[in-house]
């Protein structure tokens, strides 16, 4: 507990440093590890994040950033920083994603097995390489979540709100064509309706509870979600003027390598 207290305090004072009109901190290397810098969303989300009750890292299969070695450094980084760490994992709507990029169905639900039994292999191994990480860290399916009223209730929100915020709706275009840009020539996605990105938009959706609501799902006083950069949705559920709903405890950062390798993942 004590090495906790002393790594908020330090993280504390070096934001200090830079001055309140930033949402940047500077990057720290945990010992042995690779060294991350910190962006903020908000001034609200760098709070959170100093407060370090909880972090959320959330990883999509298929997403070749997360390997085992940058799981492992990003835990090591994170271990001291937060009581508390969730990496959760999508296993929802691959299928249909699979099926949309032209996958035959007979393949499908093979390719969704072997899909999640790799990134479940490098999550562990990248548990195991973080020192403390064992007695802090869980990893966790998005499934898991799905039945939690907390995440039902900022789905509805989310839902609502699509047919009202031209912004949120454009960022959730602007997600889904950022998806596939790996995966497809996105020729399918000149149209908002066309198979590809409904199934695209149906695996987007899936995770907007994670930057409304975390706090409350985990159980937690405050919570942030992080990501290697700023999503289109991030920066959208998070502007200045947007209409929706947040937990008060919610955030969102930017954790990125400072020294990426050559041919980074999404």
């Amino acid at each position: 507990m004590s090495r906790n207290c002393t790594s908020r305090e330090a993280g504390a004072e070096a934001a200090a440093h830079h001055g309140s009109d930033t949402t940047r901190t500077s990057a720290d290397r945990p010992l042995g590890g690779a060294a991350f810098e910190v962006d903020a969303a908000t001034p609200s989300c760098r709070r959170i994040f100093e407060r370090g009750d909880h972090l959320l890292i959330g990883v999509s299969a298929g997403n070749s950033y997360f390997s085992a070695e940058r799981v492992g450094g990003l835990l090591s980084w994170a271990v001291p920083r937060f009581e508390r760490i969730d990496v959760v994992y999508v296993d929802t709507h691959i299928d249909t994603m699979l099926e949309a990029l032209g996958y035959p169905p007979a393949s499908v639900r093979k390719r969704v097995k072997t899909q999640l039994k790799d990134l479940r292999r490098r999550l562990r191994r990248g548990v195991e390489a973080a020192p403390g990480a064992a007695g802090s860290v869980a990893v966790r399916p998005l499934s898991e979540y799905v039945p939690l009223p907390a995440y039902a209730a900022a789905l509805e929100s989310v839902d609502r709100l699509l047919g009202e915020d031209e912004v949120l709706r454009h960022a959730c275009e602007e997600q889904v064509t950022d998806f596939y840009k790996d995966r497809a020539d996105g020729t399918a996605l000149v149209s908002s309706e066309s198979e590809m990105f409904e199934a695209g938009m149906a695996y987007v959706r899936a995770e907007f509870p994670f930057f409304l609501n975390t706090p409350e799902m985990a159980g937690v006083g405050s919570s942030v979600t992080c990501y290697h950069k700023m999503m289109p949705i991030a920066k959208a559920l998070f502007r200045e003027e947007s209409p929706i709903p947040r937990h008060p405890g919610q955030g969102f950062i930017v954790v990125r390598p400072t020294d990426p390798a050559p041919q980074e993942g999404r």
